[in-house]
């Protein structure tokens, strides 16, 4: 059941974005990924710059696997243990073409995890994601569908929720809002791309982003106002200005938290996990990592050193 206080405009245009256009490899990736996951595969979503447009050459692939649950889609009990623990579960595939393989970085996560963490998550790790636009590239029902469009409605109305009452009096455009809200999310983890990233996501896709906020408007009552077509102004008075700063820097500090765990985790699940830290880190900064045989083989032994170096140099933030 849709909740009443989602606009229906806000999940038409969801809709409307998860049946956009996607590469010709993407039915590869759901051809494999259907082959790997069988009947526990709910849904398979796929986000980030490669959904945006990026070459699918030059980069990989984000992609989530929606399952029933984590026993039915593992051989190996530990791996669902992991991914009950702390999900998703990640990993890194290779999908041969004949030519350059496609790559794929792939959460997995169960349909109760991902519906949980977007409706009474307190961190933004999904609700940030799927506030962006992204695409449903398989869905086991039309049920499922129409649950993944109302969750990432969900999203982009928890993203602007906890967003817009950072911001006091007259707020600016859309590009303003999005570039706040996205700087916002991705603050709570570590990530190699410029603190500039957030405005250019929400200057290239300003058109999108627009879209959503006009069709959020209506459930955004207390916390945004439109003023003109292209003004708008925040409702927060100074005491939740305040408390709002104070849930995103706790954000922060649980997201950083839950950033290393993941990281450890990933070092049993993510093959060549090292490798792939080390080209999307070259790729976002321009720093080459020097990846040696010891840091590939112990990288839970070898690999803080580096990790700690990044950080202090802010080149992870």
């Amino acid at each position: 059941m849709v909740r009443q206080d989602i606009p229906q405009a806000l999940i038409g245009r969801i809709a409307q974005q998860c049946a956009g256009p996607v590469p010709d490899s993407c039915g590869l990736i759901i051809e494999a990924v259907r082959e790997t996951y069988g009947a526990a595969l709910q849904g398979i979503l796929f986000y980030g710059s490669c959904a945006r447009g990026e070459n699918m050459e030059d980069g990989i692939a984000d992609v989530f696997a929606i399952v029933d649950n984590y026993r039915n889609s593992y051989d190996k009990r530990y791996l669902a243990l992991l991914n009950a623990c702390l999900p998703p579960n990640v990993f890194y595939r290779e999908i041969p073409t004949g030519g350059a393989p496609v790559r794929l970085k792939l959460a997995v996560i169960s349909m109760a995890d991902f519906r949980d963490g977007i409706r009474r998550g307190f961190h933004s790790y999904l609700w940030g994601r799927f506030a962006q636009p992204a695409r449903i590239l398989y869905a086991r029902t039309e049920a499922v569908r129409r649950e993944f469009e109302e969750l990432m409605a969900h999203s982009v109305l928890t993203l602007l929720r906890t967003t817009l009452p950072t911001l006091q009096g007259k707020v600016g455009d859309v590009e303003t809002i999005w570039t706040n809200a996205l700087s916002l999310s991705y603050s709570t983890e570590f990530r190699a791309e410029p603190d500039s990233k957030a405005a250019q996501l929400a200057s290239y896709n300003q058109a999108a982003y627009t879209a959503l906020l006009d069709a959020a408007l209506p459930a955004l009552g207390t916390v945004l106002r439109r003023e003109d077509d292209n003004s708008y102004r925040s409702l927060a008075d100074t005491g939740t200005t305040r408390r709002s700063h104070r849930q995103w820097r706790r954000r922060r500090r649980l997201g950083h938290f839950l950033w290393v765990l993941r990281l450890l985790k990933a070092a049993l699940t993510f093959d060549n996990g090292v490798d792939y830290a080390a080209w999307k880190i070259g790729r976002h900064t321009g720093v080459k990592i020097e990846v040696t045989p010891r840091l590939r083989r112990y990288p839970l032994l070898f690999g803080w050193g580096a990790f700690l170096k990044l950080v202090k140099q802010r080149i992870l933030r």
